[in-house]
């Protein structure tokens, strides 16, 4: 069997790299000159490869992560999200395939092995946190989907079946669905933050301590006065967060695993046994440049700095066939404009 092809793509060019964080730069250097001296037979092979890839990974924090520190503790906080979109950058922007990938994720794994190891830091940010392909130990690799509208409706449909999803389920993939927003936003919703009003989440801490807005529908805005109702006879709205859970005897905020895993049963509905939050946002924004054509609106939406972000990693790649075919349509209005 032969190995996937690998499209190169040229991403990570000088000006790129030099916005990398120079403290980080120090701390991969200082782990590099580390290894090198323990393994000088594989310096110029084995860490110039692992070299690279770190540095694609110090480029991608500077653009997408406000350079984060390495050691910081937001680091530690948002790992996982971190990672995974890491790994969505590599397969949509840099076309890279599994083996590709997993050698990425090595690279930084091995690094915060290492600081472990000199007691820079106390913990591992991300190990034992990212799911695990069968029978293999590589790092599992996410799909990504951009769902239909008729998707969506299966989705919604299925939903209705009360033996195998409740409310909790619908409202969450509503709220992915409407706001666009990461996981990591949704997840810290609070009641005492909905602006019903607007039907708007204020104040929202996302990555790195940006305060961001949720916006949602009125149709979910009914859902969720629905799902108020039911929890005066549950919890009597005493948990602030939005989105609760039963356990250790009390209700408390659901974790970003838990909802996670109720994504990925909701995906079971179409046939995707490995859906993710990401697909969803990853819908969204699609669908805003899709229907209106302004990719400013997708990137407003996604609360990302620069519309390079969302087409790279977020809008739907279009077929060379499907590119004609709009540059034939382009045309023929000209003509008719002309005439």
């Amino acid at each position: 069997m032969t190995n996937p092809k690998i499209t190169k793509v040229k991403y990570f060019t000088k000006e790129k790299q030099d916005k990398i964080n120079p403290s980080n730069t120090a701390k991969y250097q200082k782990y590099l000159k580390s290894n090198i001296i323990k393994n000088k037979d594989v310096e110029d092979t084995t860490f110039k490869a692992y070299s690279g890839n770190f540095m694609q990974f110090l480029v991608f924090l500077a653009e997408e992560w406000n350079n984060i520190d390495l050691y910081s503790e937001d680091i530690f906080t948002d790992a996982v999200d971190i990672m995974e979109s890491f790994i969505s950058f590599c397969q949509d922007t840099l076309k890279n395939n599994k083996k590709t990938i997993n050698n990425k994720i090595a690279a930084v794994s091995t690094f915060y092995l290492w600081s472990m190891k000199r007691g820079l830091i106390d913990r591992h940010p991300f190990d034992k946190k990212l799911d695990r392909m069968k029978g293999a130990n590589e790092e599992k690799i996410i799909n990504s989907y951009f769902l239909t509208d008729t998707q969506i409706e299966q989705i919604r449909e299925g939903l209705k079946d009360e033996k195998k999803f409740d409310i909790i389920d619908k409202l969450l993939f509503e709220v992915l669905l409407d706001s666009a927003n990461r996981i990591g936003a949704v997840e810290k919703l609070k009641i005492s933050d909905l602006d019903m009003e607007n039907c708007v989440f204020t104040n929202i801490r996302e990555k790195r301590g940006y305060l961001v807005e949720v916006s949602i529908s009125e149709e979910t805005l009914v859902l969720i006065q629905e799902w108020f109702e039911k929890r005066k006879g549950i919890d009597n709205l005493e948990v602030d967060a939005l989105f609760i859970s039963y356990y250790g005897k009390v209700y408390r905020k659901m974790s970003k695993g838990s909802l996670q895993r109720r994504i990925t049963a909701i995906g079971t509905i179409i046939g995707l046994e490995d859906f993710h939050c990401h697909c969803v946002r990853k819908t969204t924004l699609n669908s805003i440049y899709e229907k209106t054509g302004d990719l400013s609106l997708a990137a407003e939406m996604g609360n990302h700095r620069s519309t390079e972000t969302t087409r790279a990693s977020y809008i739907k790649p279009i077929s060379k066939a499907q590119v004609r075919d709009k540059i034939k349509e382009l045309m023929n209005k000209n003509k008719e404009n002309k005439s």
